[in-house]
């Protein structure tokens, strides 16, 4: 299906195909694109047909950031500091409105996303694909935390996730410096997960994420909950979210056929229930 024009969305062979669609404008993220995109991933954490998501974006880039017209405060949407336009309830508590909300929700999906990254990708582009499980990328790609070349403190996630993803000391420098990384490097700093030739990253991404679509959806996605979970948890805890996790699983279809069929010594067929 072709959702809004801003983006594409598809299903293949349970995997949604979420395709930022702004290449004119490198898909640079602004308020009512962000907006679609919490509305959308709400939409699929409840859809069954979709095991697994695939993020990546039309053309030459992955994601540029915030549009220039909403990040210099000239549009209709205001802009705090920048732009007289009043602004909204909503607004005044999180200034960056959908736009950070939709890193959260690429975590709160509850399900596997998949980054296939080309070209630039960059400020809340970077906290995007960072939010993700895996990133798969090509030579093309380049990679920056870029809010500070324009004045800005670093926000959409980034503070959080890129300490995590790679070494403090690079997520220092890329915060503090707003130097690209191109694509090499990004992989030696484990922003890139998969580096691939140009123009493979969506199909490798689809490979993988296709892979886990046949999987046993329930246990991946529990799986994937928990171990967003033990970042701000104890082992304690863990140990009994782990313990809860298991006894959920336990009650799927796809629990029994896989201990049929690994007594019976065949490959099993989940179904994802």
């Amino acid at each position: 299906m072709e959702a809004e024009k801003h983006f594409l969305f598809e299903v293949d062979e349970g995997v949604g195909i979420v395709t930022l669609n702004r290449p004119d404008r490198l898909n640079a993220i602004n308020w009512d694109l962000a907006s679609d995109l919490v509305e959308l991933f709400r939409e699929l954490r409840h859809r069954d047909d979709v095991r697994v998501v695939v993020l990546t974006g039309a053309g030459r880039a992955f994601c540029s950031g915030g549009d220039a017209e909403w990040i210099s405060g000239s549009g209709d949407r205001g802009l705090p500091g920048l732009s007289d336009v009043p602004l909204e309830r909503y607004q005044r508590k999180t200034p960056a409105g959908p736009i950070g909300e939709f890193t959260r929700m690429i975590v709160e999906v509850d399900k596997p996303v998949i980054a296939a990254v080309s070209g630039p990708v960059m400020g809340a582009g970077l906290a995007f694909a960072l939010a993700c499980d895996r990133r798969f990328a090509d030579a093309t790609s380049r990679w920056c935390a870029a809010m500070v070349r324009l004045g800005f403190a670093p926000d959409c996630g980034i503070t959080y996730f890129l300490p995590r993803v790679t070494r403090l000391s690079t997520a220092l420098m890329m915060v503090e410096t707003g130097r690209i990384l191109e694509a090499e490097e990004a992989h030696r700093e484990g922003l890139i997960d998969e580096l691939v030739e140009d123009g493979q990253a969506l199909p490798a991404a689809m490979e993988y994420a296709k892979r886990l679509a046949r999987g046993p959806s329930v246990a991946v996605d529990l799986a994937r909950r928990f171990i967003h979970k033990s970042l701000t948890s104890t082992l304690d805890e863990m140990i009994d979210y782990e313990a809860v996790a298991a006894t959920m699983s336990a009650h799927t279809d796809d629990a029994r056929e896989g201990t049929s069929s690994f007594r019976e010594k065949r490959k099993p067929e989940f179904k994802g229930h």
